[in-house]
C-alpha cells in the first residue's frame, strides 16, 4: 500500500501532469488517475476502467514515466491499469497465491501448433513494438487485456517458418503473405474447421508485421476478449473509450468469429470496427469455421457476413497425408531435440495415416507418445531409446484409447442435456410448466444454443421441452438479449458454447 510520503508524491507528480499537458487533456485523462504501487524503481497507477487504462498507457507512457523521474524520483517501470485488472493482480499476489507452486509440465514446441489457445488465459493481445528485432515473448499465463505495460503474448512457436505447407492451405499462407507486404486485400478472411492452422496463421501474421513495422500496433481478439470487454464497456457506459481504443490499432485480427453468433451488439461493434479499419487504409485478418454464408445462417448477422464476403475469402482444407507426416516430422524433430529420444519413423506414418480429422489431433497424439516414452524410462541421450520403449503393439493402443475420445455430431439431446446440467435444473423441470426465473432462462439457453449448435427445426426445438416454435423463436430471441445484458447468463451461455464449439 503506498504510504503519505508516496501520495504526497504522487500529488506532485498530477500537479506537473496539469502544467506539463494542458488543463484539457489533465480532465480528460489525468484527473482519475490513482495510485496503488510505488516503490523499488515500479510504480502502478489505476483508473476507472481497462480502457481509459490502455489509452493514457499507449498515448502518453513516455512523458508521464520522464514527469515520474523529473518530480518523484527514479522509476524503470510506470504502468496503468484499469481497478478491475488490478484487483486480478492483487489477488494473484496474495499470500495464498504464492504458495509454493507446483513445478510447471515441459511444454514441446509444436512445428505447425494450430490450437494454441492458453488455458484460462486473456485472449486479447495488445502489441507495439517499440525495440525492432527483439525475440517475440513466450505466453504470459495472467496477462490482462488492454494493459499496454504487459509483454506481447502471442505463441512464439507459431511462426511462418514453422507453418507447414502444401496444396490444402497453401492459398491462405499465400494471403497472408500478401497482407504482411502490404498488397492484400484490407479484409482477408481465412475459414476452415477446428486444427487446421488458422490460429497458427494468425499468430505468426501478427509476429511477422512487428517484426517488419516494429512501431505499429497489433490486435488480437478472441471470442472470450471480446465478450468480457465489450460488455463490460456498456455496463460501465464506456463505450466510446472502447471504441477509441479498439480504433487505434494498425492491424486488427479476429479468431473464432462464428463463436460470436447470437451476441447481436457484440457483432454490431466489430463490424463497425471492421468498417472504420478499412476505411483508414488498416488490414483486417479473420478466422473462422465456416464460410460467410453459412456464418449468417447459423447465427452471424448478415450484414457481418457480407463484410467478411466482400474481403478475400480464403479457406484451409483438410491436411491430407502428406502434410499430416511433415508435421509429425517436425514435432519428432523438436521432441527429440529437447529430450535426445527418438520417435522411429514407423509410429509417425501410423499416427499419420490415423489422425485425419486435423493436425490439432495429430498433435495431441505425438504429445501423448512423447509422455508414455518418458513415463517408460527411456534413457536421456540414447538415439534408439524411443523405439526400444514403446513397442508397436502399445503405439497402436495408445492411439486407439486417443482417437476414441473423437466427438460425435452435435444432436440436439446432447444439447438438452448439458444446458440442464449447466443450470442446476433436471430435464423434468425445464420442459415443465413452472415459471420460475432459473427454469425459463435454461429454457431460453437452449433454444438459443439448439438453434445456433444443431440444424433441428424450431418444431423439434420445442418438442424437447414441449412448446410450440413461435416459442421457441421468443426465447432465441431473450437469449440473445440476456446473453449481452446479464453476465451470469451469458457466461452460462459461453459454456455452452464452448462444450461443443472448441472439442
Amino acid at each position: 500500500m503506498p504510504t503519505s510520503i508516496d501520495q504526497e508524491r504522487f500529488s506532485t507528480f498530477k500537479s506537473e501532469l496539469r502544467d506539463r499537458f494542458g488543463p484539457a487533456v489533465y480532465d480528460s485523462y489525468f484527473e482519475t488517475l490513482g495510485l496503488a504501487e510505488a516503490g523499488e524503481g515500479r510504480v502502478v497507477l489505476h483508473t476507472p476502467t481497462r480502457f481509459s487504462a490502455s489509452l493514457i498507457s499507449q498515448r502518453f507512457a513516455s512523458g508521464m514515466r520522464e514527469v515520474w523521474n523529473k518530480s518523484c524520483g527514479p522509476v524503470n517501470r510506470l504502468s496503468v491499469k484499469g481497478v478491475q485488472d488490478l484487483a486480478q493482480v492483487q489477488r494473484a499476489e496474495s499470500p495464498a497465491a504464492l504458495a509454493p507452486a507446483r513445478p510447471a509440465p515441459r511444454v514441446t514446441a509444436s512445428p505447425f501448433h494450430a490450437g494454441g489457445r492458453a488455458e484460462g488465459g486473456a485472449a486479447v493481445n495488445i502489441a507495439r513494438r517499440e525495440q525492432p528485432q527483439t525475440p517475440p515473448q513466450q505466453p504470459q499465463a495472467a496477462a490482462q487485456p488492454f494493459d499496454s505495460a504487459l509483454p506481447s503474448s502471442f505463441h512464439s512457436a507459431m511462426t511462418l517458418e514453422r507453418f507447414c505447407v502444401n496444396d490444402t492451405n497453401r492459398l491462405a499462407r499465400h494471403a497472408v503473405t500478401k497482407m504482411l507486404d502490404g498488397t492484400g486485400a484490407p479484409l482477408t478472411y481465412i475459414y476452415g474447421s477446428a486444427g487446421r492452422g488458422k490460429t497458427h496463421l494468425l499468430n505468426a501474421a501478427a509476429q511477422e508485421w512487428l517484426r517488419r513495422r516494429g512501431g505499429d500496433n497489433v490486435l488480437y481478439l478472441t471470442y472470450d476478449s471480446l465478450m468480457t470487454d465489450v460488455s463490460e464497456a456498456f455496463i460501465s457506459k464506456s463505450v466510446k473509450e472502447l471504441r477509441s481504443f479498439l480504433q487505434s490499432t494498425d492491424v486488427l485480427m479476429v479468431d473464432d468469429i462464428q463463436l460470436l453468433r447470437g451476441r447481436k451488439r457484440t457483432q454490431e461493434e466489430l463490424d463497425c470496427l471492421i468498417d472504420r479499419l478499412r476505411g483508414a487504409g488498416k488490414r483486417v485478418l479473420v478466422a473462422g469455421a465456416l464460410p460467410p454464408a453459412r456464418l449468417a445462417e447459423t447465427g452471424i448477422s448478415q450484414r457481418l457476413a457480407d463484410r467478411l464476403a466482400g474481403g478475400l475469402c480464403v479457406s484451409i482444407d483438410r491436411p491430407d497425408y502428406d502434410l499430416r507426416l511433415r508435421v509429425a516430422r517436425q514435432a519428432a524433430a523438436v521432441f527429440e531435440a529437447q529430450s535426445g529420444i527418438t520417435i522411429p519413423q514407423r509410429h509417425l506414418d501410423l499416427i499419420a495415416r490415423r489422425c485425419e480429422d486435423s493436425v490439432r489431433e495429430l498433435e495431441g497424439m505425438l504429445s501423448l507418445i512423447q509422455v508414455a516414452i518418458e513415463a517408460e524410462g527411456a534413457p536421456r541421450g540414447q538415439q534408439s531409446a524411443g523405439s526400444a520403449s514403446l513397442s508397436d503393439e502399445r503405439v497402436r493402443k495408445l492411439l486407439a484409447e486417443h482417437l476414441s475420445h473423437r466427438r460425435q455430431a452435435v444432436t440436439i439431446e446432447d444439447v438438452f442435456d448439458f444446458t440442464v446440467r449447466t443450470f442446476g435444473l433436471t430435464k423434468e423441470e425445464v420442459a415443465g410448466r413452472a415459471r420460475k426465473q432459473p427454469i425459463v432462462r435454461a429454457r431460453h439457453a437452449f433454444c438459443l444454443a439448439a438453434r445456433k449448435l444443431t440444424d433441428t427445426p424450431l418444431t423439434g426445438i420445442g418438442a424437447m421441452i414441449h412448446r410450440d416454435h413461435t416459442t421457441v423463436m421468443h426465447s432465441v430471441k431473450a437469449a440473445e438479449i440476456l446473453a449481452e445484458t446479464d453476465a451470469v447468463f451469458g457466461d452460462r451461455i459461453t459454456a455452452i458454447f464452448d462444450e461443443f464449439e472448441r472439442g
